[in-house]
């Protein structure tokens, strides 16, 4: 019984990434850069966009910001690095939040460079590292991780 249903779930993934098609290389690199044109850029921009952080940590490789459903990693110089989503109601592009299904991010950016159960990733076509990360729990998306650049 085990053999048989992951012959199921692995058929359903392959009709999901089917259904995806070609990546929407346009709609993923706007989509990779949303986070930052939405809080900004450095710390400052975080502050004066989003107020001041409820929680400040340092880290190896410089410091997280948190606010309420968000979490904002700055390089040593300021730099937003990363972003992490992991509650509904940022106002991202293409109606992709936190609650969405996984379906929903396949009809709008098409198909990921990374897949497995629990999620999909995909990356800047202009070669930087820059990506972002889905998370799924359910089919539905539980978390975003963009990742940047930043010296």
């Amino acid at each position: 019984m085990r053999t048989l249903a992951a012959i199921v779930l692995a058929l359903g993934l392959i009709t999901v990434s089917e259904a995806a098609g070609r990546t929407e290389i346009a709609r993923v690199d706007d989509y990779i850069d949303a986070p930052r044109a939405l809080f900004g850029r450095t710390r400052a921009d975080l502050e004066r966009r989003l107020g001041a952080p409820v929680n400040e940590r340092a880290r190896a490789d410089g410091i997280a910001l948190s606010w309420p459903g968000l979490e904002i990693t700055l390089s040593p110089s300021a730099r937003v690095v990363g972003v992490v989503v992991h509650a509904a109601g940022r106002a991202l592009p293409l109606g992709l939040d936190v609650g969405v299904t996984r379906a929903d991010v396949h009809a709008a950016l098409g198909e990921p460079v990374e897949i497995t159960d629990e999620r999909a990733v995909y990356a800047d076509a202009d070669g930087f590292p820059n990506s972002v990360e889905f998370l799924f729990r359910g089919g539905r998306v539980t978390r975003i991780r963009w990742r940047f650049w930043a010296e």
